[in-house]
């Protein structure tokens, strides 16, 4: 059975920037599990990655991420519903000493909400709040 991993925006970015520290161990670690995971994520982080590409001067590939995204039958993209919002803020609240984005929270407790340890992210948040960052300095895949 395969096993789910939540894409995260620093996921998503290094697919797509040549030039990102954390590119070619993203697409090592993609076509080493090819086949053996389900990709999981939420609108929020694909807004969020969109933003990131138009702030860091590719606005020309939202199109092809977009499309990407769209075609990909291993991708899970969810919209969370308002009560995963209401918790998202009282994990946020809880947690404003961590410097958590909104975002990051809204991804914890999805993960959280769906069971899932992993993250395709090089996002050390993700270990501290007890996720698995895949793409951390130090990790091995």
């Amino acid at each position: 059975m395969a096993r789910e991993v939540f894409i995260d925006t620093s996921g998503f970015y290094a697919q797509w920037d040549r030039n990102d520290r954390a590119h070619e161990k993203v697409k090592a670690w993609l076509i080493k599990n090819q086949g053996k995971f389900i990709a999981v994520t939420t609108e929020w982080v694909i807004g969020e990655t969109c933003t990131l590409l138009m702030a860091r001067g590719a606005p020309h590939l939202i199109g092809d991420f977009l499309d990407q995204l769209a075609a990909s039958r291993v991708l899970r993209s969810i919209n969370p519903d308002a009560e995963t919002l209401v918790q998202t803020k009282q994990f946020l609240r809880r947690h404003a000493d961590q410097r958590y984005s909104f975002v990051d929270c809204l991804s914890f407790c999805v993960m959280k909400q769906y069971q899932i340890t992993r993250a395709l992210t090089t996002d050390l948040h993700f270990r501290k709040a007890g996720f698995q960052p895949l793409l951390a300095a130090g990790q091995v895949l």
